[in-house]
């Protein structure tokens, strides 16, 4: 699948998010067995803040196999998640990544608090270094998700995939409403 059409499948996943009580993707035995028989085809990565409100597979309205999620507090990237990232696109085949940011994220309210220390320490200080001055927590937000989707695009390993056909996109998906905005 192309990075445009699994940009449009996202889009539609979202709005049938907006609309649903349950997620319409498929978690049956039948797609169970398949995914056991025949691996995984994920059509787009998902780089998401570890929120318990943040579910990709249901903000996109989709079952198993479908979306390849790598979670962190803040959807920071470092070694791991960049290394996740890498191999979705290259042994997956993913033609789409998408950094997707929230609205109330408890990882940029530290960081806007002051940051904190620790290993907690590390996510804030790539917060920071994201989102230099800006104090308002949703630009903040968006700000940090933009600066994720930047590194991704300018990693040696996915720039080579970028020039076939690779799209690396950031989001903010809007907790109170539900609605995903693509940046």
């Amino acid at each position: 699948m192309d990075a445009q059409t699994a940009l449009e499948r996202l889009r539609q996943g979202n709005e049938r998010f907006l609309t649903e009580c349950t997620n319409g993707g498929d978690i049956g035995p039948d797609v169970r067995g398949e995914l056991s028989r025949n691996g995984q085809r994920p059509f787009a990565v998902i780089v998401a803040c570890s929120d318990s409100r943040v579910v990709p597979e249901h903000v996109f309205d989709c079952g198993l196999g479908e979306l390849f999620c790598v979670r962190t507090a803040g959807n920071t990237i470092g070694a791991s998640e960049l290394a996740s990232v890498v191999y979705a696109c290259e042994h997956l085949g993913c033609s789409l990544v998408v950094v997707m940011g929230h609205t109330q994220c408890g990882a940029v309210a530290a960081t806007l608090a002051g940051g904190t220390d620790g290993a907690v320490g590390t996510l804030t200080e790539r917060i920071t270094a994201a989102i230099g001055e800006e104090r308002d927590p949703d630009a903040a937000s968006a700000i940090n998700a933009q600066a994720g989707a930047t590194a991704l695009a300018s990693h040696p390993e996915l720039v080579p995939l970028a020039e076939n056909g690779l799209q690396i996109r950031a989001a903010l998906h809007h907790i109170d409403t539900g609605v995903v905005e693509f940046l």
